[in-house]
């Protein structure tokens, strides 16, 4: 309605100065070297009107020049973008093969060149993420994160950089909104959330692992007895001393062997004065999987037993697994305590028939030699064989070989989660 109230108007106006000049027609002279020219004022305005519309179409012609020209076809046309676009390839090319070379200054110059030659590719711009720093690269990253075809490879850069753990969670998240079923990304936002020690949402993403076949069942259930444990570590520091038993008690039922969990619950019983529970635990995993903390913690379970009782009952607690390099070696240093020298040397060459011995094994041949016959010659023929022998076990990183004396369930270099296990290195 407004529009037609317009054009009423606008033909109201020209039909009023059409009367006007009806009325008014007038003269108009132009003297040009001696020359007249007589018109009407109608007649100069018509001559205005048409040379206004000459003007529009020259302008139209020009830029039909410009754009169509018809000297040139659009083969050629065709031709010289696609030679644009080889020689913008060709300067990308030599930009990352500089790069491989860590000659940053010569890939900066072929990205810079590059980008030039291909304005809509985002190829440069990549290469030059990798040689830019500080506001230049992050420039080049926003221009990424802009175009949803390389928002992703964007993000996985930002993640790349070493960002705070809070920052890489709220990545992740971005990264999980554009490729839902990612594994890569749940395994990511695993480990960051274990670094957290956000427990519920590392447990979700554990099942979806599961769920999705990307882990093994065995995994599965070691990842989940570490989060139990790190769940009871938490609520006893706390104070929460029968949440920390539940969870402890799950940690084992997920995974019975895993002498963290076993140790942590047997010290909780031993602490409520429940004796009797604490050892059972203990001898419960010692059977599955024997451990050195786990021998030390059954052997100062009796502090005020006579040293005959004390050969007699870490005798019985060896026999449950006699065979384990750790359960010989518990047995030779309480037999060395208490004047046992037959049963200590017995198990001792046990191990060395195995093909077993430690640093430790050749110090309790080297206690026993000067114990039992004062062979100072002899000892020191064991010290030096200790020097040469396999180092003892330790708890070591399955994903990188940290060694560390005490366990952790996260790895203190690369923060690997659950990955910290034990066995005797190569």
């Amino acid at each position: 309605m407004i529009r037609l109230a317009l054009y009423i108007t606008l033909a109201i106006f020209l039909a009023l100065g059409a009367v006007w000049l009806a009325d008014n027609p007038g003269t108009l002279l132009l003297n040009w070297q001696g020359r007249e020219i007589r018109m009407s004022a109608a007649i100069f305005g018509l001559l205005i009107f048409l040379y206004t519309i000459l003007c529009w179409y020259i302008f139209k012609l020009y830029r039909w020049f410009r754009t169509d020209n018809p000297l040139k076809s659009p083969k050629r046309r065709a031709k010289k973008l696609e030679t644009r676009r080889q020689k913008g390839l060709a300067e990308l090319d030599l930009g990352w093969a500089a790069l491989a070379a860590w000659d940053k200054a010569a890939a900066l110059k072929h990205g810079k060149k590059a980008r030039s030659l291909l304005p809509m590719d985002n190829g440069p711009l990549r290469l030059l993420l990798h040689v830019s720093t500080d506001k230049a690269q992050e420039d080049y990253l926003r221009l990424l994160e802009k175009n949803p075809n390389s928002k992703l490879s964007a993000l996985k850069f930002r993640l790349d950089k070493g960002s705070s753990p809070q920052d890489s969670s709220a990545i992740l998240q971005e990264m999980r909104r554009l490729r839902p079923g990612n594994i890569w990304i749940s395994r990511k936002i695993f480990d960051i959330s274990t670094q957290l020690h956000h427990w519920a949402e590392a447990r979700q993403e554990l099942s979806g692992l599961d769920k999705s076949k990307a882990i093994d069942t065995e995994t599965q259930k070691h990842l989940s007895s570490v989060i139990n444990y790190c769940q009871a570590l938490e609520a006893d520091l706390s104070g929460q001393k029968k949440s920390a038993c539940d969870f402890a008690l799950h940690a084992l039922k997920n995974a019975p062997s895993f002498a963290p969990a076993a140790l942590l619950l047997a010290r909780l019983y031993q602490a409520q004065s429940e004796k009797s529970k604490a050892r059972k635990i203990i001898e419960a995993t010692w059977k599955i999987c024997p451990h050195p903390d786990l021998g030390q913690f059954f052997l100062d379970l009796e502090p005020m037993e006579s040293p005959s009782e004390k050969f007699r009952r870490i005798q019985k607690f060896t026999a449950l697994n006699n065979d384990a390099l750790h359960s010989l070696h518990l047995l030779a240093k309480v037999s060395l305590d208490t004047a046992h020298w037959g049963e200590a040397k017995q198990a001792l060459e046990k191990i060395l028939t195995g093909n077993m011995a430690t640093h430790e094994t050749y110090h309790l041949l080297s206690r026993l030699e000067i114990l039992q016959k004062n062979d100072q010659q002899a000892a020191e023929g064991h010290r030096a064989s200790a020097a040469k022998a396999a180092p003892d076990p330790v708890w070591q990183c399955g994903a990188c070989g940290t060694k560390q004396k005490n366990y952790a369930a996260n790895c203190p270099d690369c923060h690997a989660f659950g990955s910290i296990v034990w066995q005797r290195p190569s």
